[in-house]
């Protein structure tokens, strides 16, 4: 988990100098910085959950000087400036845009995961960009991942009730929804009962992000909680039986 202050940079290890990056921050210098810390010359596939700035405005770091197969998002097209910023990005570059939809499963070296949300119908739940956040199941090396993007308590119930629930529990990372603000569904947190939660946050942001009781919901459910405004990036090592963390 790349610190990118205020938003979400997620970049999952495939090997060889190549990564699966999960959102592009706010700011280029950035998610560039990290990726370049970390090797990463290679991307197959760019993931967007969402198209608000914070997780899309860096995306020309993403794209600087490495190889990028194809940025996949949601299909809610809004905000309708971010979503043209999106499409501008990968003309000039020639990269394909395509959409994810809920059971798409995918495979790329050691990874593989599996597109748990948006569902390929617009549903009620997805009233604004945040509620139709991609999200994705990540295996590798029997660790268990899931990214929630930036999904409010509507769409988590109703992934809590969809084809996929039965896959949700006792995950070992989660990426916690929308940087740990307050708007979570506590049903979900314990279902997950994650071993390790992870918060995308920036320092002194002024949304309260994370909120103090989100933490609290997930440290309750057993979880060990880290966040990248204090402990800088984050990167997870390891096994199903024994993970390794460490911050900048």
């Amino acid at each position: 988990m790349c610190d990118v202050g205020q938003g979400d940079a997620t970049v999952l290890a495939a090997g060889g100098g190549t990564g699966v990056v999960v959102d592009a921050g706010p700011d280029p210098a950035l998610v560039d910085r990290c990726l370049t810390r970390l090797g990463v010359t290679r991307i197959p596939l760019v993931v967007l959950t969402h198209f608000h700035a914070d997780h899309v405005a860096g995306l020309p770091g993403v794209l600087r000087g490495r190889e990028v197969g194809a940025i996949e998002t949601t299909g809610f097209a809004e905000p309708v400036d971010q979503v043209a910023f999106v499409r501008r990005e990968a003309e000039a570059r020639g990269v394909p845009l395509l959409r994810a939809v809920a059971g798409e499963r995918r495979r790329l070296g050691p990874l593989d995961w599996e597109v748990l949300w948006p569902p390929a119908r617009q549903v009620p739940e997805a009233e604004g960009p945040n509620d139709a956040s991609v999200t994705l199941l990540v295996r590798s090396a029997g660790i268990r991942m899931l990214l929630l993007g930036d999904l409010e308590p509507p769409a988590q119930q109703a992934l809590a009730r969809s084809p996929a629930a039965a896959r949700l529990g006792g995950v070992d990372v989660l990426k916690v929804a929308h940087h740990g603000s307050a708007y979570q569904d506590p049903d979900l947190l314990r279902a997950v009962a994650p071993r390790l939660a992870l918060i995308s946050a920036g320092a002194d942001n002024p949304y309260g992000h994370p909120a103090p009781g989100t933490v609290a919901a997930l440290r309750a459910t057993g979880a060990v909680v880290l966040r990248t405004d204090r402990d800088g990036a984050l990167a997870v090592a390891g096994t199903g039986t024994e993970l390794r963390v460490a911050g900048d």
